[in-house]
């Protein structure tokens, strides 16, 4: 899917620049001419999210953004003055600068899809997708809400993630610092011990030297291994092939794989469900909803779903057999099928995945803080061992030297 760029004009009005994503030049065309616009000149592909790097971060806040904006165009407030009367509350700078960008480009004769799409990686990958769904068929207030909500769910997710990884971490933390201590302080004195009596060092005392020597002076090799590794298996591989090796390694990962596609099929569902629920046509609700997912494998088993259904074939039957999908939502989405609620099944469906997903992420988190506790408990073993290994060493010589 790229973003063709065209200068471009309705009947009536002034040329300017519109953005469209499609498959190919001849889809964004026909785009195009689908919104009654004449394309005078192509531009280009544009690119989307290659802004330069910076270590500060954006105060732009697309959710709190969205929050704003879902109750005023419920109302039935038009788009533009809904964006002046957030601009205008603004109490951040930088909200109200992007707030204003957004009007800047309505008065341009942009659609708000084209410039969700202009602002790259401000707004989530699904965001304009969905905003031009509504655009096309009437109902942007409704898909707004809808996104209000699914954000909301996102960013729910997100902080349970983050306050439940508070504790592990700082237990890894304390961890850390006591592996660092024991063998850069504790290890060098003890053996000062050998040195001074010039006695050789047991095998035992010599393997926490050596750990002692890498903790103090080495570590910085790790991290040099690390992206030297990554870097040879870039242009080995090429970084096509090496994104589908890692993203084929995280879905084999045991667990941690499982809860990783689970994810993808929350986004997955929840995009079904408000497409639907607005009225979407079909194939661009699975076109729409397929980029959401991240993850190219899961991705490759959903690319011919608009194949099936352009066949004859409805939703559940398109996606049974499909080895990502949860095994409940094929009979509920028929049912839903059979009842003409397939946008609240799909809604329900979601739903309860996202609530299984946060109770396999609580549970994986609740196994981290004991594999972490003993972890640091092995550490210490292997240091108190040899060190009362080295000790039984020093005394076995001083018992054996000669007696007075």
């Amino acid at each position: 899917m790229g973003l063709y760029k065209y200068l471009a004009a309705a009947k009536g009005e002034a040329p300017h620049e519109i953005l469209i994503e499609a498959d190919s030049m001849t889809e964004a065309q026909n785009k195009l001419r689908s919104r009654k616009v004449v394309p005078i000149r192509f531009c280009g592909e544009a690119t989307v999210g290659t802004d330069k790097f910076s270590w500060r971060r954006s105060k732009v806040n697309t959710y709190e953004f969205t929050r704003q904006l879902a109750p005023l165009l419920d109302s039935h407030i038009p788009l533009e003055r809904a964006l002046a009367i957030i601009a205008d509350s603004s109490s951040e700078a930088e909200q109200r600068d992007f707030v204003n960008s957004l009007r800047q480009g309505l008065h341009e004769g942009k659609k708000f899809s084209e410039l969700a799409r202009s602002h790259g990686t401000l707004f989530p990958g699904y965001y304009a997708n969905l905003i031009e769904s509504g655009e096309e068929t009437g109902c942007l207030p409704e898909v707004v809400n809808e996104l209000y909500k699914f954000m909301g769910e996102s960013k729910e997710l997100k902080d349970f993630i983050v306050s439940s990884s508070i504790y592990p971490l700082a237990i890894l933390a304390v961890t850390l610092i006591v592996t660092v201590l024991l063998f850069t302080v504790f290890v060098p004195r003890f053996a000062k011990i050998f040195v001074d009596m010039g006695r050789d060092m047991p095998p035992s005392m010599q393997f926490l030297l050596f750990m002692s020597g890498f903790f103090s002076y080495a570590w910085w090799i790790a991290p040099l291994i690390v992206i030297g590794v990554w870097m040879s298996l870039k242009k080995i591989m090429g970084a096509k092939e090496l994104h589908l090796a890692l993203s084929r390694l995280v879905i084999k990962t045991p667990v941690f794989g499982k809860i990783a596609v689970d994810l993808e099929m929350c986004k997955y569902i929840r995009t079904l469900a408000i497409l639907i629920a607005n009225h979407v046509e079909i194939i661009k609700t699975i076109r729409i909803a397929g980029r959401i997912i991240a993850n190219p494998i899961v991705a490759g088993e959903f690319a011919d779903i608009d194949r099936k259904l352009k066949g004859g074939d409805k939703l559940s039957a398109a996606l049974s057999g499909n080895r990502f999908i949860p095994g409940s939502m094929v009979p509920m989405l028929r049912v839903g099928e059979e009842s003409g609620t397939v946008g609240d099944m799909l809604a329900k469906i979601a739903f309860n995945l996202e609530k299984d997903t946060k109770l396999k992420i609580k549970r994986l988190l609740s196994l981290f803080e004991p594999a972490v506790i003993v972890f640091l408990a092995l550490i210490v073993l292997v240091v108190v061992v040899s060190i009362f290994i080295a000790m039984m060493e020093i005394n076995s010589i001083s018992q054996g030297g000669p007696s007075i």
